[in-house]
C-alpha cells in the first residue's frame, strides 16, 4: 500500500478510503465490461461494490469520471501486456506487440469491446481517456519504426490506421473471431503499410522509406 508523501503509515481512515476506491473500480470494470455506458448505472456500481450511492460521487465525482478511470485501468494493463520487446528486428517486434495486442483483446472481450474499441455516449472526459488510450499505441509504433509521431502528415495518416485497427478488432470480436491472430496482425501491417506509404505521400522523409522498406521486406520475408 502505497505511504503518503509524509512518509508515515496510512491510517485506517485513509485505508478504508482506498478499498472503498478500488471496489468502487472493481465494480466499474466489471458493470462496463458487461454493459455499453448507457445501459451502467451509478447504482448498480453502487451495489455491486457494496457500497453507499454517494460515495462514488465522493470518490470519482460521478459515473463519467469512473468511466475514464476504467479505461486508464485497462489501458494500463493493455500496455503492461504488450509492452515492446527490445530484441530482434522492428517488423519482427512490431508483430509480436500486435499479436499481444489482439490476445488481451480476445482474453478480455468485454472490456475490449466496451472500453477500449468503442466510446459509446460517453461525454468529454471519458473521450479524453479513449483519445489518450490510442495516441500511446500510435506512438509507441512510430517510436518503434524510428519515426516522429508529431510529424503533421504523420498523424494524419496514423490516426486512420489506429481507427481501421479498432474497427476491424472489433468487427472480428463481434463476429466470432472468424480469423486467426496472426491473419489480423496481416491485415493490421497492411493498414500500417497504407497509412506509411500516404504519409511519404504528403511529405516524404528518409526515416519514413526506411520504416517502409522494413515492413514490406518482412512482408515478403514472414519466416
Amino acid at each position: 500500500m502505497r505511504q503518503p508523501v509524509t512518509g508515515k503509515p496510512p491510517t485506517r481512515r485513509q485505508l478504508a478510503a482506498q478499498e472503498t476506491r478500488q471496489k468502487l473500480l472493481r465494480a466499474a470494470l466489471t458493470n462496463f465490461s458487461q454493459r455499453p455506458y448507457a445501459e451502467v448505472t451509478v447504482g448498480d456500481i453502487a451495489r455491486s461494490a457494496g457500497v453507499a450511492h454517494g460515495l462514488l460521487s465522493h470518490h470519482f465525482n460521478g459515473k463519467e469520471s469512473l468511466y475514464a478511470e476504467a479505461v486508464r485501468e485497462v489501458d494500463r494493463r493493455l500496455r503492461a501486456a504488450t509492452e515492446m520487446s527490445h530484441h530482434g528486428p522492428a517488423g519482427e517486434r512490431l508483430r509480436r506487440h500486435l499479436a499481444a495486442h489482439l490476445r488481451f483483446l480476445a482474453e478480455n472481450e468485454g472490456a475490449a469491446v466496451n472500453l477500449v474499441l468503442r466510446h459509446g455516449d460517453t461525454g468529454d472526459l471519458a473521450w479524453e481517456s479513449f483519445e489518450a488510450t490510442r495516441r500511446e499505441g500510435v506512438r509507441a509504433i512510430c517510436e518503434l519504426l524510428g519515426l516522429d509521431a508529431d510529424e503533421p502528415a504523420l498523424q494524419l495518416s496514423m490516426r486512420g490506421y489506429g481507427a481501421a485497427c479498432d474497427e476491424t478488432a472489433l468487427l472480428w470480436l463481434r463476429g466470432g473471431r472468424p480469423f486467426t491472430i496472426e491473419a489480423l496482425v496481416n491485415v493490421w501491417i497492411t493498414f500500417l503499410t497504407a497509412a506509411l506509404r500516404a504519409a511519404c505521400d504528403l511529405a516524404p522523409t528518409p526515416a519514413l522509406t526506411k520504416a517502409l522498406e522494413e515492413l514490406e521486406a518482412r512482408r515478403a520475408d514472414p519466416s
